[in-house]
């Protein structure tokens, strides 16, 4: 098996959304490595042992919410500058603010777009800006 230079860590504890977002990676980044954790918890310790280049979180975990699991991850050594994308059903306009207040490095709704999705993505793994708005 080939070594894939990036990896992305989704945090997501709902079976069919991990499973999208599987398909989507093989599909349009497959040259990007994705690992999966189910809570806030084991995000937290899968990132300080994978240490992935993008972090995405689901804001509606079960245990730790997305935005504790943030707070942990800020505080870990090898966590800190990881850009974090937030994903959500919820799409207020204040649900968008309190993430980008939270220090989350974009925010993406569900359901999701898929190209936008990508690029968004792709654009985090490449060192730019993330987005504060739907997909």
């Amino acid at each position: 098996m080939e070594e894939r230079s990036q990896k992305v860590l989704y945090v997501e504890d709902n079976p069919l959304n991990m499973a999208l977002m599987h398909h989507l990676f093989k599909k349009n980044l497959p040259d990007v490595l994705l690992l999966e954790a189910e809570t806030g918890e084991h995000g937290i310790e899968m990132a300080k042992q994978q240490r992935p280049d993008l972090i995405i979180l689901d804001i509606g975990l079960p245990g730790l919410n997305g935005f504790e699991t943030l707070e942990h991850l800020r505080h870990g050594e090898y966590t800190r500058h990881v850009p974090v994308l937030a994903i959500s059903a919820f799409a207020q306009l204040s649900d968008i603010a309190k993430a980008r207040q939270a220090g989350f490095a974009g925010y993406v709704t569900k359901p999701i777009h898929v190209r936008t999705f990508t690029e968004i993505v792709l654009n985090l793994l490449a060192g730019g800006a993330g987005r504060f708005t739907g997909c």
